[in-house]
């Protein structure tokens, strides 16, 4: 079936047969933190990067700040954190230097500024969805080529869009039309991600997830990821999902809760869910098989202009806790 991008996957918030690892330029800057360019891809659409339609993979050349924990032992872990539609915001540092405290290693991807977009906020056309999956995947790669990280603890933690990176990474049909080992994350947590558009497939990695959410995100809902969770649990996969009280969307942003008029959301359209071995695309609301030739139709009456996203101090505070305990735990063995 050909594949037409979707109104809700722009929304929301290679060329040979077989794809090389990605490859780091020689790292600059300090001991502890460096910025590292490596070679990615921006595919079309998620079909172009689950089929590997490689001839519409434009190359893409994108960056990560890699921070070291101070004390460290190598090789240590890594996790690589995936921005949001509003870019790398300023609770990333948060995030950076709490997993840097328990000795985990950072790498936070840019995939907005090297294709030279400073937001998708307003119109998230501007970079596929697809390009936020290949940056991760491929961020992967270059992680476990460094001899100062073991390949074996490497997770990808992601905000709203960098959110679905992590969940997506768990589907083994995204992977490995990537890459083409075993290599994969070793646990995915995914902050108040949009689960409205889901890319499905029964097989998964099986490496835990974290699911945090706001029960007020009017954004994204938690629902969707909620029943999202429930999916991944049912196909085998070890997950926990959080829901903090009174919380909205960015509830760890360094910002008082702010309304957005401008932010396109497509909650009130349910979940439309893709099934990625037939490619075929069903409205979990209605129940409906949709037509790709008519997908806008379906989006274009139930989707809305405007949304709150801000900080929840208390939930801030609760997902530190649980994000660090989880990850102590798996990379770690921590009880």
């Amino acid at each position: 079936m050909k594949h037409v991008t979707t109104l809700a996957t722009l929304l929301l918030a290679f060329a040979a047969a077989v794809m090389p690892a990605a490859r780091a330029q020689s790292p600059t800057g300090d001991r502890n933190s460096v910025r590292i360019e490596f070679d990615s891809y921006t595919p079309a659409t998620m079909y172009d990067l689950a089929r590997e339609r490689r001839q519409n993979w434009a190359p893409q050349r994108v960056w990560g700040d890699l921070t070291f924990p101070p004390v460290k032992t190598s090789p240590v872990p890594a996790m690589v954190i995936m921005h949001g539609s509003a870019g790398i915001e300023a609770n990333t540092k948060m995030w950076v230097s709490a997993l840097n405290s328990i000795g985990v290693a950072t790498f936070v991807v840019s995939s907005y500024e090297p294709r030279g977009v400073v937001r998708t906020v307003e119109d998230q056309t501007l970079v596929p969805p697809a390009a936020n999956l290949m940056d991760g995947l491929q961020a992967l790669q270059v992680l476990a080529e460094d001899p100062r990280i073991d390949p074996a603890r490497i997770g990808v933690m992601g905000f709203s869009r960098g959110g679905s990176v992590a969940f997506r990474s768990a589907i083994e049909p995204l992977r490995h039309a990537v890459i083409k080992t075993d290599l994969q994350f070793a646990l995915h947590i995914p902050l108040y991600a949009g689960c409205n558009d889901v890319y499905w497939s029964r097989q998964i990695t099986g490496a835990p997830i974290l699911s945090l959410v706001g029960a007020a995100d009017d954004y994204v809902g938690a629902a969707p990821c909620e029943a999202l969770a429930a999916r991944y649990a049912e196909a085998g996969a070890p997950i926990r999902t959080v829901k903090y009280a009174g919380a909205s969307h960015s509830f760890d942003a360094t910002y008082a809760v702010t309304f957005l008029p401008k932010a396109t959301t497509a909650l009130a359209c349910g979940v439309v869910r893709w099934d990625i071995e037939p490619w075929t695309i069903h409205s979990e609301l209605t129940g409906a098989t949709l037509d790709p030739a008519k997908l806008t139709d379906f989006y274009k009456p139930c989707t809305r202009l405007g949304a709150h996203a801000g900080r929840n101090a208390a939930a801030t505070t609760q997902a530190r806790t649980e994000v660090l305990n989880f990850v102590r735990q798996v990379f770690f063995g921590a009880k």
